[in-house]
């Protein structure tokens, strides 16, 4: 694709100007006030973009409900971040080769037995994620969906968080209610709002506006718009295929919209010191967060 090509130039020179050190990954959670509106569908679709653009992506489903990375690749991984923790598998052994030299790690429940690790295993995984750095420049952590408490606190260990909605009133009002949650406990976070499946630009945009305008008014806060997706029949019929409709139909408006919220992505999201965050500052912010709930009860 000639956008894509254009993109990988970007990105090469925004990664010529970042990489005077190592890096660490950038963690982007996906997120949504409730299930069924495209959000896997929309990680798997961005992290194709952005290994296309020439960022090594990685995607870990944290959806420990219903995990549907594997699904929509036609893919059965055998093993996921919980043989990690129980000290059967090595991190890189659990990673799964999708198209594209796409990587993705089924969560499970893993995610949650970090909560039950002694100091010492804790230092073995943290030494073993730390190594994910090396081998990824973005890791996007598919959540749960909905206003639950691990997602909540999912979301809060990340610097940066993408909220995918649909135009459906439902929709929009359990966005907010995620939103609401999340910046009561932690203004400073960078959440990024997504509208998919809206019937035209102008739809897409009314409420996108209203979302952004609404959350300044009441919550104090703004949320940056990163795209929207308007509904494509060939969404559906990848979906169907088990193939993402980025590779499957790569001229479709879905596609094209797709690339350019990499693009924006691609752009930005650097903390204030100008280090990425990186998996193990994730975890680290994870852990402090469910510890100090701990110590509070």
């Amino acid at each position: 694709m000639d956008q894509a090509e254009r993109l990988r130039q970007i990105v090469k020179d925004l990664k010529e100007k970042q990489r005077v050190s190592p890096q660490n990954a950038r963690i982007i959670t996906v997120t949504s006030g409730k299930g069924g509106v495209g959000k896997t569908n929309f990680t798997l679709n961005c992290a194709i973009a952005l290994n296309n653009m020439g960022y090594r992506t990685l995607i870990i489903d944290a959806d420990f409900g219903l995990s549907n990375i594997d699904v929509m690749l036609g893919m059965i991984p055998k093993y996921n971040l919980f043989h990690v923790i129980t000290h059967k598998k090595r991190i890189e052994e659990v990673i799964v080769q999708g198209p594209c030299g796409i990587k993705f790690i089924a969560g499970g429940s893993g995610i949650w037995e970090l909560l039950n690790l002694s100091t010492q295993d804790m230092e073995v995984l943290m030494a073993q994620l730390e190594h994910l750095d090396e081998l990824a420049d973005i890791i996007m952590i598919d959540t749960g969906a909905g206003v639950s408490e691990k997602v909540i606190r999912m979301i809060l260990a990340a610097n940066e968080a993408v909220v995918i909605t649909t135009p459906e009133p439902t929709s929009v009002t359990d966005a907010y209610a995620l939103v609401k949650s999340v910046v009561t406990i932690k203004k400073d976070i960078n959440l990024r709002l997504v509208v998919n499946r809206a019937e035209s630009a102008h739809e897409a945009r009314d409420v996108m506006d209203n979302f952004i305008r609404v959350a300044q008014r009441f919550l104090d806060v703004k949320l940056e718009p990163l795209g929207y997706i308007l509904y494509d029949d060939v969404v559906v019929r990848s979906t169907k295929k088990q193939k993402p409709f980025v590779l499957e139909y790569p001229k479709s408006h879905a596609a094209r919209q797709v690339y350019s919220m990499a693009q924006s992505i691609a752009a930005g999201g650097q903390n204030d010191d100008g280090k990425a965050q990186g998996l193990k500052g994730y975890v680290n912010q994870l852990l402090k967060l469910f510890n100090s709930k701990r110590k509070a009860l």
